[in-house]
């Protein structure tokens, strides 16, 4: 079995409870290493048959795996990020007129 890096993100609203979140999810095989309580994410690693399991803890609203890289590097970017209420910019392509 493979361990893999995740991050946890935990809802805003469950995030005075964070501790406990960790508790749960230590004891789903998670291994806790560090705590943004600013963010409310916990950081550590997991086995990838535990993930739903973990996703499942009430409160956790997504986990994010660490991609691994292969010997010529990784293939896209690890982290990809979409902001909501971004507007896509759409170019017509030209046309030729017969």
């Amino acid at each position: 079995m493979t361990r893999i890096n995740v991050a946890i993100a935990v809802a805003g609203d469950v995030r005075d409870r964070l501790y406990e979140v960790a508790t749960i999810c230590r004891a789903l095989g998670f291994g806790h290493t560090s705590t943004r309580s600013d963010l409310g994410v916990l950081m550590g690693s997991a086995e990838l048959e535990d993930l739903p399991s973990l996703r499942a803890v009430p409160g956790v609203i997504g986990i994010e795996m660490e991609e691994r890289r292969t010997a010529r590097g990784a293939r896209r970017s690890p982290s990809v990020r979409i902001r909501s209420g971004a507007t896509l910019r759409v170019r017509r392509a030209a046309t030729r007129d017969s």
